[in-house]
């Protein structure tokens, strides 16, 4: 949308940019220093929001990765940004588990369960990791129930 004017593109509900963030490309000294100014509301207020995730845990895997900050409010804003990237995969395996269980089962439908409650499986939290760029793999032991890998004598049934 570059060169766009269009009322579709910028700082609106799912327009991807930050209230105060977007504006003319070319419109003067004036629109730098706006969003230098919302910058600055914005990492203030962070001062006065307590996220999730506390301080200590986000200072302690930013020191692991060698990245060192004195500014609460940039540990703040990580803590943020983390928080929001759970939700999202934390909602997607909610998706994907629906979909899951609202798949109808093809076998005999007395096997389909009368209680509709959501099990978050594995392959759910996956394809909503690989959505965001993780690629999760089970490990080599890994068990698709509590009786694999044991003696047929031993399984319960």
């Amino acid at each position: 949308m570059m060169g766009s004017n269009s009322s579709g593109g910028g700082g609106g509900p799912g327009g991807g940019m930050a209230p105060g963030m977007g504006g003319p490309v070319g419109g003067g000294g004036d629109g730098r220093h706006d969003d230098e100014t919302a910058l600055t509301e914005f990492l203030s207020s962070l001062m006065d929001y307590t996220p999730t995730i506390p301080d200590e845990l986000v200072e302690h895997y930013l020191g692991r990765s060698g990245f060192n900050c004195p500014d609460l409010r940039l540990t703040r804003l990580v803590a943020v940004a983390t928080q929001k990237f759970l939700s999202d995969i934390a909602s997607d395996s909610l998706q994907h588990c629906k979909a899951r269980v609202a798949a109808p089962i093809k076998d005999n439908k007395s096997k389909q369960p009368k209680d509709r409650r959501l099990v978050l499986t594995m392959d759910d939290l996956s394809k909503a990791l690989r959505e965001h760029g993780v690629n999760l793999k089970h490990p080599e032991y890994f068990a698709d129930s509590p009786s694999a890998g044991m003696a047929p004598s031993t399984r319960e049934e």
